[in-house]
């Protein structure tokens, strides 16, 4: 069968011994006392202790190998082990050992004075040299027990008349007798009245309160439960970077040739139509495409439009292959008769230029962000956080709109060689927890809104989590927010320090395992040799423990 083994303290009174063996779960109870037995070194002690187990429906075994107390057990009832594991046995009560007689006065053995007249009253004359042999011996040590203490008191006296006492001396130790009592007195002060410290830890039942709310975070916002706002802080930190690349692409960049062009019509269109040949109207020319600079314009009636209306042409490309036109050209334009080039075009040139092109640009940008790079400035920004915040992981950016290629997209490159180049800003965003703090505490304050019995234990900022994080407008950010609070009974940690004043460790223990929602109290006195809690409550100390 299982044992329950209570060890007692030394400061333990008989309260605290009885208040543990109630609260043992276990129908064998095993006492271990101290080295110094304490409260049950009495036997009334030792019977109430027996007792109140007998109305628990409990068993006690006293675990000692100390023979007082195995006998102070045995007359209570209760048996003694002298271990853990030896079998408990109830302990004989040796008998008392009567003297034979050595002290016993015996009255034959009286000295009398008169020989003569013991022989007439009826005495042996056994009887009666023993007696004077027993006087003749008394007679011997008084002679000798005189002549030592007169030879002691000779030499006592001839001591005093020689030795002369030093002052100084005596003055020193009387000195010193004085500090160490003043030195005494202080340290029993101290340990009396400063010394003492009590400690009352409480183990109380709580429940789970979870809180699960959409809310939104900003640099901007106001930390509010009614308008689901908390406050926050973004964080930034910029890279420079300067990825070279190769120019690949390949630009025409001379001129084009011009000229003119004679544009006719016939008599019936001018005088009965009129006719407007739009400006960039496609002029051929041997394969060589050219482009009307304006309208040729015929005007109904005129008749000065019969010998033409003379346009500026300019060549579809640039190149030398454009100059020379002459004599007839072509045209699809409705209501031309000929087109014809009045002198030879000129001015086209052959000139090639090296450019970047966009395909250059997107085989390197794959380069410009790195993971490793991420990593690195992301333990950066919460490194700049620190554990005064909850980082939101969801909400790092990396920035490159500010890296841009040089030269740009279709730009010439002299060597053929560009860069993509700029700064690379990182960013993320951290939640106080002072201002995560003000939000549960206000949320939580709403839980027990009417309940004068229940107090907020934790209001679990430290399992707070955010997920589905979507930015919002601005530097603004939607979140899920997520913690676990504990709620658990209300108890009035100055009212429960006022009592314990004064009070020994089963008064308080009993007093706080009364409470409402309380499972078990632990107390404690510091140093050693305190026995009661002391009176000021200042130096008395509470702690929960949260079960639950």
């Amino acid at each position: 069968m299982q044992k329950d083994v209570v060890y007692i303290d030394t400061e333990d009174d008989i309260t605290a011994i009885i208040g543990k063996v109630k609260a043992s779960k276990s129908h064998i109870v095993a006492l271990v006392p101290p080295k110094r037995i304490g409260a049950i070194q009495s036997a009334v002690n030792l019977k109430l202790v027996q007792r109140a187990a007998a109305k628990a429906d409990k068993r006690l075994v006293v675990i000692t190998s100390n023979q007082a107390l195995s006998a102070l057990a045995s007359s209570a009832h209760i048996p003694v082990a002298k271990n853990l594991q030896s079998k408990p046995e109830l302990a004989e009560i040796p008998a008392l050992e009567v003297d034979d007689g050595d002290d016993i006065i015996d009255g034959t053995e009286r000295l009398e004075p008169n020989t003569a007249a013991s022989d007439a009253e009826g005495v042996t004359p056994a009887a009666s040299v023993g007696a004077a042999a027993i006087a003749v011996a008394a007679k011997e040590k008084l002679s000798n027990a005189r002549r030592v203490g007169g030879a002691t008191l000779a030499a006592a006296t001839a001591r005093g008349r020689t030795k002369i006492p030093n002052f100084d001396k005596f003055r020193k130790k009387l000195f010193l007798i004085i500090a160490a009592v003043v030195v005494l007195a202080g340290f029993l002060i101290w340990a009396i009245f400063f010394a003492a410290q009590a400690k009352i830890t409480i183990s109380a039942k709580t429940t789970v309160s979870a809180l699960n709310s959409k809310v939104i975070l900003g640099p901007l916002q106001t930390t509010s439960l009614k308008d689901g706002t908390i406050k926050s802080v973004t964080k930034t930190t910029a890279k420079d970077v300067s990825i070279p690349f190769t120019a690949t692409g390949k630009k025409d960049v001379g001129d084009k040739a011009t000229g003119s062009v004679k544009i006719k019509t016939d008599a019936t269109t001018i005088l009965v139509s009129g006719l407007v040949v739009k400006s960039g109207t496609a002029i051929t020319y041997t394969g060589l495409t050219y482009y009307t600079n304006s309208d040729a314009v015929f005007t109904k009636g005129d008749a000065s439009g019969l010998s033409g209306v003379t346009v500026g042409v300019t060549a579809a490309a640039s190149g030398s292959k454009y100059n020379g036109a002459t004599g007839s050209a072509q045209t699809d334009a409705a209501g031309v008769s000929s087109v014809t080039f009045t002198a030879a075009t000129a001015g086209g040139t052959d000139k090639t230029v090296t450019v970047v092109q966009q395909s250059d640009i997107d085989a390197v940008s794959g380069s410009v962000v790195q993971s490793a790079d991420s990593d690195v400035a992301k333990k950066a920004l919460k490194d700049q956080l620190g554990t005064d915040y909850i980082v939101v992981d969801e909400t790092f950016k990396v920035d490159t709109s500010a890296v841009k290629p040089t030269p740009a997209a279709g730009q010439e490159s002299a060597d053929a060689k560009g860069a993509l180049a700029g700064k690379i800003t990182y960013s993320i965003i951290g939640v106080p927890k002072i201002e995560i703090t003000k939000f549960l505490d206000a949320y939580y304050a709403q839980q027990i809104d009417g309940k004068a019995n229940q107090k907020v234990y934790d209001n679990g900022v430290s399992s707070v989590n955010f997920s589905s994080v979507n930015a919002g407008d601005g530097d603004t950010w939607h979140v899920a927010m997520a913690a676990n609070g504990k709620i658990g009974p209300n108890i009035n940690e100055a009212d429960l320090k006022t009592y314990a004043k004064g009070k020994k460790v089963g008064e308080i223990k009993t007093y706080v395992e009364a409470i409402s929602g309380v499972q078990q109290a632990d107390v404690s006195f510091s140093p050693f040799w305190v026995v009661n809690a002391p009176n000021d409550v200042n130096r008395i100390k509470v702690e929960f423990q949260l079960n639950g």
